[in-house]
């Protein structure tokens, strides 16, 4: 279902023009908000209002997909949804907001899972909830990829002050700044970009909120990697650099204690001052960068 990532496109856009994402937990609200309403349709059978709520949960779905970076398409690929015909059921569409829900509150709330716990990415669940929302779609004859783009624009002009939205690591200018200067195509989350006169550590304290989020579930729901920058320059010399590297290092490891599923990490620095040989050469007169990655 390669359309599912122009959806993912499409739905980002949206997000990004009315200000930034939901909070995940205000999305997850959401979500089960947004089910509650298909369960409401169902018992009144009124289609009108199921094709209006299916679309809505498809969109709010889609919304939490991109804030974990899942590769929709890929996830439908391996459920075989575009050739499913099995008929549609709203209990199992509950059970799987239930399941995005009981990860999210290990990732995000109160509840972290049992040591021997085993967890189903957030992703695999999100998919397989929009895998029954096109079976209930299919005897209404309501095609649900086209319909979102009615919701897209539906959404831009009635939700733009709304809702009190809040910055989201999937949407920060610092991806946008490592992947000009890199060329990387990896699935990120950010830090807030570093701004002009705030102390080093002062700036990565701000990050650390969504840092630990990460190292809560990157490792589950495959994000590649947390980038956070930092001020350098050209002329700057490698000592500098790792002075910078170590500092960052030092502040991240002394707020960052592994208790999640006991997640260790390791970083990479990317600077201007390695070669373009090096592939960790970053293109960027004033900025280096920080990669951690979950390791396996």
């Amino acid at each position: 279902m390669q359309e599912m990532r122009l959806l993912q496109e499409k739905v980002d856009e949206t997000i990004r023009a009315l200000g930034g994402y939901f909070r995940p937990l205000s999305g997850l609200a959401r979500l089960i908000e947004e089910v509650g309403e298909v369960g409401e349709a169902l018992e009144a059978n009124d289609d009108q209002s199921l094709k209006a709520e299916l679309v809505d949960v498809l969109m709010i779905s889609t919304c939490l997909s991109n804030q974990y970076v899942t590769d929709l398409a890929e996830q439908h690929r391996r459920l075989g949804t575009e050739h499913d015909q099995e008929q549609g059921s709203f209990y199992r569409l509950v059970h799987e907001a239930g399941q995005v829900a009981r990860v999210m509150n290990g990732y995000e709330g109160d509840k972290p899972p049992k040591r021997t716990e085993d967890i189903i990415p957030i992703g695999t669940s999100l998919a397989r909830l929009q895998r029954e929302l096109f079976r209930l779609a299919r005897p209404l004859e309501l095609d649900l990829l086209k319909e979102i783009d009615q919701t897209n624009e539906k959404n831009l002009r009635r939700d733009r002050t709304r809702f009190a939205l809040t910055r989201d690591p999937v949407t920060e200018e610092t991806i946008d700044h490592f992947r000009s200067a890199t060329g990387n195509t990896e699935r990120l989350w950010g830090a807030p970009v570093h701004e002009a006169g705030m102390l080093l550590e002062a700036h990565i304290r701000a990050a650390l909120p969504s840092l630990r989020r990460f190292l809560r579930c990157a490792r589950i729901e495959g994000i590649d990697g947390f980038i956070i920058e930092a001020p350098i320059e050209r002329s700057d010399s490698l000592l500098r650099v790792k002075e910078q590297a170590d500092q960052i290092g030092r502040i991240i490891k002394e707020q960052t204690p592994l208790s999640f599923k006991e997640a260790p990490y390791r970083i990479d620095v990317y600077a201007p001052q390695l070669g373009p040989v090096s592939p960790y050469h970053a293109e960027d007169d004033h900025r280096m960068f920080l990669v951690l990655h979950v390791d396996e």
